[in-house]
């Protein structure tokens, strides 16, 4: 049996401008539940998709309030969506993640496992968020990078290209993690420092101010590089 119904009356559809292109036109529908499941109730009207193909009708997957779902996205499992976040273009969302606020997902950017994406986050190009990784406020998390474990992405600060960022460690200020570069541990990156190449950042250490740190070099230990 199929969980949820389109409804495409008047009431229950808008036009919208698409973000990101230019002159083009989405129309989306109200979504409403056709039976009980998680915490969504038969007769419950959830948020607003372009098509079927949109939101998976398998697993506890929902979306909620006046998030959005559109282009060739793709909601599935139990991942769920609220507030006024958007998915699109070729995103997926999957496992129990949780997506919120005016976050945005697009590019063939994936969310998966527990990670959860909140505030006014931008997560696109091939990029990975997952396990129980953290990303909020103005981040940004571009390129083919990763964030997993559980580190948290903050601020305004930026991860891209092919750079990782695991363990317990957080990015926040302004901050720029790029290249192949890894971020674990209990590390912290704040202010408006920068990470490359394919430096390691690990253990207790911070890195922060305008501080550069590149090539193959690693910090370490209780370490402040400033």
């Amino acid at each position: 049996m199929i969980k949820y119904r389109i409804l495409t009356d008047e009431d229950n559809t808008m036009v919208i401008d698409h973000p990101l292109e230019y002159g083009k036109k989405i129309t989306l529908h109200r979504i409403q539940a056709l039976k009980n499941f998680s915490n969504v109730k038969k007769g419950d009207i959830g948020g607003w998709v372009e098509k079927e193909s949109n939101l998976s009708q398998e697993g506890d997957c929902w979306i909620y309030n006046e998030a959005k779902q559109f282009d060739s996205s793709k909601r599935k499992e139990s991942a769920c969506s609220y507030g006024n976040s958007m998915s699109f273009g070729h995103s997926t969302q999957a496992g129990y993640s949780f997506q919120e606020g005016y976050s945005i997902q697009v590019g063939h950017s994936t969310q998966a496992g527990y990670s959860i994406q909140k505030g006014h986050s931008f997560q696109t190009g091939n990029s990975t968020q997952t396990e129980n990784s953290f990303q909020t406020e103005d981040s940004t998390q571009s390129g083919d990078s990763i964030q997993t474990g559980y580190s948290i992405q903050t601020g305004h600060s930026t991860q891209k290209e092919y750079s990782t960022q695991t363990g317990n460690s957080t990015q926040e200020g302004y901050s720029i993690q790029e290249g192949n570069s890894i971020q674990k541990g209990y590390s912290v990156q704040e202010g408006y420092s920068t990470q490359e190449g394919y430096s390691v950042q690990t253990g207790n250490s911070t890195q922060k101010d305008h501080s550069i740190q590149k090539g193959h070099s690693t910090q370490t230990g209780n370490s402040i590089q400033t």
